[in-house]
């Protein structure tokens, strides 16, 4: 995958987070039914935390994993986690935003405590391959079984913390960048392909989620629910489709832009929900209009902020992993 793809893809996902999350946090209280660009906006838009974790296997599989690389990472994560866990009990208004989850910490650092046993078996890619395969099947096999027995103690974890499926997206980041799959896969044909895939396979995940899961989908107050198996394709079809995005005009202005947003993920991430908030205090969500310009500022916002905050070497240590 090369850097502007990259950084697309990452563009993506900040903009899909403000989106899916924000609109859950307005007077409509998750009904859709006023007007159809809601749904559609929050279906397009699911693939936010999913491809975080893609994105995070392929950067990793960059890095340079000497030792010390685990607890480094591990460090970080404690560091981000603690800063805001303070915050959100320090500071009242905060407490109506967006905290790091603990299952979102909990799923990294079990990433990150296995990664050299992830790095041995990436050696031997028929095993990596069969890893990860299986890691589909009991991650769809189990979101099978939660709709099939609702009501079973068992079946009843939350998509969240199902950490199995976060595992299954960060293996996959890691699978597309081996350098034998990327071979492939970031072929233009295999990219163009993709890139015309897409829209079909948008269609078909649409469908599937209102049919298949549609007694879940009625349940949870029209809340869609594609954070597992059932987007697996659609995200890993959106990130192949980006792998050979070229610019032919202004290509170093796109460029640099894309650039900049990217480097601002996990911050966006991690302030979007709060700068709505402050924003909604302001400005009511009172129409349809208003809420889609909410969300076009708190992404602006929030990657301005997370810019300014990565200047700052004691505040970037908050807002990266």
């Amino acid at each position: 995958m090369n850097l502007t793809g990259l950084n697309l893809i990452k563009t993506l996902g900040c903009m899909s987070a403000v989106t899916f999350f924000t609109l859950y946090n307005t007077w409509d209280r998750y009904d859709y039914d006023y007007h159809w660009i809601l749904p559609f906006l929050t279906f397009i838009s699911t693939i936010a935390t999913p491809l975080f974790f893609v994105v995070a296997g392929i950067t990793d599989s960059r890095a340079n994993r000497e030792v010390g690389w685990t607890l480094t990472k591990i460090k970080n994560l404690a560091i981000v986690f603690l800063f805001w866990m303070t915050v959100y009990y320090v500071w009242e208004p905060y407490q109506r935003g967006y905290m790091i989850q603990p299952w979102f910490v909990f799923a990294f650092i079990l990433i990150y405590s296995f990664n050299p046993l992830f790095v041995l078996l990436s050696q031997r890619l028929l095993i990596f391959c069969g890893l990860v395969f299986i890691l589909l099947l009991a991650s769809y096999g189990y979101e099978l079984l939660s709709v099939l027995y609702p009501q079973r103690y068992l079946f009843s974890l939350e998509p969240e913390y199902r950490i199995w499926t976060w595992l299954l997206f960060y293996l996959t980041g890691q699978l597309l960048a081996n350098p034998l799959i990327a071979d492939w896969f970031w072929r233009k044909k295999v990219a163009r392909a993709a890139a015309i895939a897409l829209p079909f396979i948008y269609l078909f995940t649409w469908f599937y989620e209102q049919h298949f899961f549609f007694a879940v989908f009625k349940a949870d107050r029209n809340a869609f629910n594609l954070t597992g198996s059932q987007i697996y394709i659609l995200v890993v079809a959106l990130v192949v489709a980006a792998s050979c995005v070229r610019f032919r005009r202004n290509a170093a202005v796109k460029e640099a832009l894309l650039a900049a947003i990217s480097k601002t993920m996990t911050g966006v991430y991690i302030l979007h929900y709060s700068v709505f908030h402050l924003l909604t205090l302001v400005i009511p969500v009172t129409s349809l209009g208003t809420k889609l310009m909410l969300i076009v500022i708190t992404f602006a916002l929030s990657v301005l902020i997370s810019r300014l905050m990565l200047l700052n070497g004691l505040l970037k240590t908050v807002i990266t992993l």
